[in-house]
Parts: C-alpha cells; structure tokens; sequence
C-alpha cells in the first residue's frame, strides 16, 4: 500500500479514533459507531476509507462483520518517516547544532 493513502487515511481525526477503538479487539460497524456517538451510515464512509488504506479488515461472522487493525501496513509508512527523519537530521547536523523541545519534541536551532 501507498504511503498517501496511509498517511490520508490517518489525517482523519474521527479514523484515528476508529483505530484507537479497534486496538481494544474487533468490533462490529454497529458497535463502533454506538461508541463514536454517530449512526453507522455515517460511520460507513471512513471504515471505507480505513479500509482502502489496508488499515483495518473486516471478517464476517455469520450476518456480521467484525472490523480489526491491520498495522502491518505501516512498516512501509515508518520506514520512510525515520529515513526522512535521520537523513534531515545527519544533514542539519554537519551544518548547524540543535536542540529538541522536551515539551513539543520539536527541534529547533539555537541563537547565536
């Protein structure tokens, strides 16, 4: 899966919540909506969404069907984030010294 549809599928705040409820187990459409506080017709478009990004699965259970994490899809997302990350960092650092923010985890270079 394409790094786009991951990183657009969890610019949603309401699909991040949508993963944080599955990290608690599967749970049904019905469920998850109940617990969002909205109807599942609502709720229907982002699982869409959720899903087309390899974010979560559904499994039918009989009539139902249980939704799940499928995290594995953001090896490929982390990858590239911490490559990105190290790659700017060992170029800012042979230029000019920085420091980090303990309370934004941002960095930012110091005055001279």
């Amino acid at each position: 899966m394409a790094i786009q549809e991951t990183t657009a599928a969890l610019a949603d705040p309401l699909r991040r919540r949508v993963l944080d409820l599955l990290e608690q187990g599967g749970m049904e459409a019905g469920r998850l909506a109940e617990k969002l506080g909205m109807t599942p017709s609502k709720l229907s478009y982002h699982l869409r969404k959720l899903k087309e990004a390899d974010l979560i699965v559904g499994h039918k259970q009989g009539t139902r069907v249980i939704y799940e994490l499928n995290l594995s899809v953001l090896d490929s997302t982390i990858q590239w984030l911490y490559r990105l990350r190290t790659s700017a960092s060992d170029k800012r650092s042979v230029s000019e010294p920085q420091t980090v923010s303990k309370e934004t985890g941002s960095t930012a270079v110091p005055e001279s």
